[in-house]
């Protein structure tokens, strides 16, 4: 397991939920909570920085770490209005998947569950700041949480649902009496998008980015539709027709749980037979979200980069038993099969679950613990046109199609997070324009509105796949003949997941120039 050096400890600290679950610093973190109560952070804040490292990449690396922390729980006070902060560190989920043995794992989870009223209390004191939506959004995501208590728990789980109670009337109250229209403003939206990568941030020029994008895609989905469908003439009445084929495209929801399964195996092979990538997740088991998880439509677990054994899971939530026929519908829509191939490539592989394990060759403490949000979902979002590119079930456009309305689905998100954290928009207006601009309806819009309200970072897809497409565009060109997507692949996972803006000058790639974006797309 990881032995981390006091500075990158410090670091660790505040974001210990994230990082037992995902980099697997169980011997640090496993049956803890990180105190987020306003005291926790202060503490937690002074304690960062320390003696500078000998290795400069690393150094830059956990320096913007350190920044992002300082300004996320700094300057932005997240812990007061984000509960997801507080709910990660009380689930205890992670304990169920098989990184050790079931003893060790059922010792933590006791003494996990052991520290959540102390926990809960702390989230009671730090959110006082809650927007009335974001409350919302979370309350049965707090509610779910008291599934995983069961009977044996004996006192330790009273007093841990007691403890769900009081949590759950404090998100209510802020579901009733919170700030209906909450919204960062475009002074601290910028200061969080680019506190942890060390690239400009310009909230018009990520507008005209999404823009761009957008209608990229647009063009690319057009064209997969007239492949799909020669009848109509007119190219937007041919792709609405095909929309509407593609999203009625799923069974029932243990279907779709079983289709994407198969789907996770079909890209697996396709990495390993193209060698597009050194290694690859072939063992990602794909389920039901767990109760604690369901305010995200989906969500993996991968084997983190210092975990040893076990398996990914992959997440998926399926419609609520209290929604309209209607909503039902529409939720399952948004699962339809070819979004769940491109959501197959983007999790597992050669997604995160396959980042994930290249991270774990990484033999260096700060490149294999720690995560720029920026390069892990920008990376993921570039596997799913990357493969596409590289001809993966090119025996249909149905792939095409599914990928390009997904990448447009994201570049709406740019739009939602610029218009609703400046003010432009409301979470009304964000709603429709899910509904109008990404094809998603009912729940499925309001919960993409609702995540741009809550996590204004969800703009990395995008902003991320273009900076990563720019990067192989500058490998191109300073290699030449010598380029090849393995070495480009294999040589950027090198790092692990670091910072985006210093990643060009560790490959030695920095001095060639390409264009902004420019990636030599198929046609």
């Amino acid at each position: 397991m990881a032995e981390l050096f006091p500075r990158l400890r410090h670091v660790c600290d505040l974001d210990a939920a994230y990082l037992r679950e995902y980099s697997g610093l169980h011997d640090a973190y496993d049956g803890t909570i990180a105190d987020l109560s306003p005291a926790g952070v202060a503490s937690s804040l002074a304690a960062l920085g320390g003696p500078t490292l000998p290795d400069a990449h690393d150094e830059a690396q956990l320096a913007a770490t350190e920044n992002a922390m300082r300004t996320r729980f700094g300057r932005l006070s997240q812990h007061r209005w984000d509960p997801w902060v507080h709910v990660e560190g009380l689930d205890l989920s992670p304990y169920d998947r098989p990184y050790a043995d079931a003893a060790h794992r059922a010792q933590a989870r006791a003494r996990h569950l052991s520290r959540w009223p102390d926990a809960v209390d702390n989230a009671v004191e730090a959110l006082d700041e809650l927007s009335a939506p974001v409350a919302a959004m979370f309350l049965p995501a707090v509610r779910g949480l008291s599934s995983a208590v069961r009977d044996e728990d004996g006192a330790d789980g009273r007093r841990g649902l007691a403890a769900l109670d009081r949590l759950a009337d404090h998100l209510t109250r802020a579901t009733n009496e919170g700030d209906p229209a909450p919204g960062l403003g475009r002074e601290d939206l910028a200061a969080l998008l680019g506190c942890e990568d060390r690239v400009p941030v310009d909230l018009d020029e990520l507008a005209a980015l999404a823009e761009s994008e957008y209608d990229r895609m647009r063009e690319i989905r057009h064209d997969a539709a007239a492949r799909l469908d020669h009848t109509a003439t007119d190219p937007a009445e041919r792709t609405d027709r095909v929309n509407a084929r593609i999203r009625a495209d799923h069974g029932t929801f243990p279907e779709i749980i079983a289709d994407t399964q198969a789907e996770v195996a079909k890209a697996a092979r396709f990495v390993r037979e193209r060698r597009l990538l050194p290694l690859v997740d072939e063992g990602c088991v794909v389920e039901p979200s767990p109760p604690a998880r369901t305010w995200a439509s989906g969500r993996v677990s991968w084997i983190a980069p210092w975990e040893t054994q076990g398996h990914s899971l992959f997440h998926v939530t399926g419609p609520s038993v209290a929604w309209s026929p209607d909503d039902h519908q529409a939720w399952l829509d948004r699962f339809n099969r070819p979004a769940m191939a491109v959501m197959a490539v983007h999790e597992i592989g050669p997604g995160h679950c396959s980042h994930a394990l290249m991270m774990g060759q990484v033999d260096n403490p700060v490149r294999r613990t720690l995560w720029s949000e920026l390069f892990f979902e920008g990376w993921a979002h570039y596997a799913e046109e990357m493969m596409w590119e590289a001809g993966y079930q090119d025996d249909t456009p149905r792939y095409q199609f599914g990928m390009a309305q997904e990448a447009m689905i994201r570049t709406v998100r740019v739009q939602a997070v610029l218009g609703i954290h400046t003010g432009a928009l409301t979470l009304g207006d964000a709603v429709e324009l899910f509904e109008r601009r990404a094809f998603l309806a009912g729940p499925a819009a309001r919960a993409e509105a609702l995540r741009a309200v809550w996590e204004p970072t969800c703009i990395r897809y995008t902003w991320g796949k273009v900076l990563m497409r720019r990067l192989r565009a500058q490998a191109e060109s300073a290699w030449g003949a010598d380029f090849s997507l393995e070495r480009f692949h294999r040589e950027l996972m090198a790092f692990g997941s670091p910072p985006v803006g210093i990643v060009a000058a560790a490959m030695g790639i920095d001095h060639a120039t390409a264009p902004f974006g420019s990636c030599g797309a198929r046609s």
